[in-house]
């Protein structure tokens, strides 16, 4: 068994994938090596498996070299895929859907619906995956008391000029509000939760949000390699694996009963069995 991560593999996916090989060979009774370079001339005749992983450094031609070998591709997909070859598309980090997943969670956290999305230009496309995973769960997200206004509620601000965006949200009664990535250490966190906001992101909290953060949603696609990695050395089928982690969780706002009816969404999301907004 020979692992080919390519000197701009990602370090976590090359460490994941090492442990599992290595583990996989040593049950098998299988020599395993790990190489940076590797050209089709030198793939051994006794190989039987070949994990490569991303930049593709020519995987259809050491595929075509060793036809006897199960080749894994990992983080890429080739056009024409021969016949020995299994293709592992971890995605990227899913901007799109995190928003969606965070807009499910404001919806199921927030009082009457009240929830909200600060936005930037940049994070501008991704607001109605947001819109959108707030309305998968309630539906109208009609609220029983005033302000009698269309929930969720979203703003467009800057990195700089958040405030008036912020007291735009609060004057709406917003009691949840997600943040994407370029507005969490902005500032605006700590001025919402001055006012009982709380709080979904990805990052990591400061200590001082702790009792306001609802829950940071990554993607993480070392996660999903330790899942599919296994299934496809034993042949088996690949099931639809989430590379999503729900991270810096405060149990008191966001219950262990409600995670697990998150995953359950993350899970149906992940094998396509919901669809995003297309525009």
């Amino acid at each position: 068994m020979i692992l080919l991560a390519p000197p701009k593999s990602d370090p976590a996916l090359t460490s994941s994938a090492s442990e599992i090989a290595s583990k996989y060979a040593g049950e098998h009774g299988m020599q395993f090596e790990q190489r940076s370079v590797l050209n089709p001339a030198d793939l051994p005749p006794s190989l039987a498996k070949l994990i490569v992983l991303a930049p593709d450094p020519g995987v259809a031609a050491l595929a075509a070299a060793s036809p006897q070998a199960q080749v894994i591709a990992i983080g890429f997909s080739i056009t024409a895929n021969p016949a020995n070859v299994v293709t592992l598309p971890l995605g990227e980090t899913n901007e799109s859907q995190i928003a969606f997943i965070a807009g499910y969670i404001a919806a199921i956290t927030a009082d009457d619906w009240r929830a909200g999305m600060l936005y930037t230009l940049s994070s501008a496309p991704i607001v109605n995956d947001f819109v959108a995973g707030a309305e998968y769960f309630c539906g109208s997200c009609a609220p029983l008391a005033p302000p009698l206004i269309e929930y969720p509620a979203t703003a467009q601000t800057d990195t700089q000029n958040w405030q008036t965006a912020a007291d735009m949200l609060l004057s709406q009664s917003i009691k949840v509000v997600y943040l994407p990535p370029d507005l969490e250490s902005s500032g605006v966190a700590q001025y919402l939760s001055g006012f009982g906001v709380l709080l979904i992101g990805s990052g990591s909290p400061p200590a001082v949000l702790s009792n306001s953060w609802v829950v940071s949603i990554t993607s993480d696609a070392a996660a999903a390699l330790r899942q599919l990695l296994p299934l496809a050395l034993n042949d088996q089928p690949l099931q639809g694996v989430s590379s999503f982690s729900l991270m810096n969780v405060n149990s008191n706002l966001f219950s262990e009963s409600r995670q697990a009816f998150v995953h359950q969404v993350i899970d149906d999301l992940s094998a396509g069995f919901i669809q995003l907004p297309t525009d």
